[in-house]
């Protein structure tokens, strides 16, 4: 009586309280694929994040550039006051014509124009190579300035009538062998302002 009584009991855990070979099974299956899908989920958040800290670091990078650029196009040209004169431009002078004919003539002769192309991280001794951001380690970046010059009024005149005192200056950043034009701005020479009307 009492081993009718066990294998009563054993039948009754094992059809109440044990697993099979099919749920075993069902049970692995849904754990594989809730912690495939958990480590999806989570590769690519990390990934939108390093994408959006790279792209606020080249932002960053490229607003140091414009500000640099403005700065020095602000300078160029100025005659600080002394006694008796007030400040001012040197653009009447014969050898400063061609300046004020192109604003290109202007930035050949800033000191950041040598730095057209440079790979943040590079060099921490050099003012275009510093390290200002952490996840420059990781990435290897080029940021490419280019620069052409442009009339202020497209429609109206022609280069003979207007001269080129409009700078469009282009950035191309290069990430993992892709090239990706990434913002385009226009600037001018305070100087511009000094030039006489324009004359043959």
């Amino acid at each position: 009586m009492n081993k009718l009584i066990n294998k009563v009991n054993k039948k009754y855990i094992s059809n109440e309280r044990g697993f099979g070979l099919s749920e075993t099974i069902l049970s692995f299956l849904l754990l594989s694929f809730i912690t495939t899908y958990a480590l999806y989920f989570v590769s690519m958040r990390q990934s939108t994040l390093y994408k959006a800290n790279l792209n606020n670091a080249v932002n960053d990078e490229i607003r140091r550039d414009i500000e640099k650029l403005k700065s020095e196009l602000w300078y160029q040209h100025f005659n600080s006051p002394t006694a008796g004169r007030a400040a001012s431009y040197s653009t009447e002078d014969i050898k400063y014509i061609r300046y004020c004919r192109d604003v290109l003539n202007t930035f050949y002769e800033l000191p950041s124009w040598r730095n057209r192309v440079w790979t943040p991280g590079s060099n921490k001794n050099s003012y275009s190579g510093q390290k200002r951001n952490k996840i420059f380690s990781g990435a290897n970046v080029k940021i490419e300035r280019k620069i052409s010059s442009k009339r202020p009024f497209k429609n109206i005149g022609s280069d003979t009538s207007f001269d080129k005192s409009i700078a469009e200056i282009t950035y191309n950043v290069t990430s993992n062998n892709k090239t990706t034009q990434w913002t385009s701005i226009q600037l001018s020479s305070e100087a511009h302002s000094w030039c006489p009307p324009y004359s043959q």
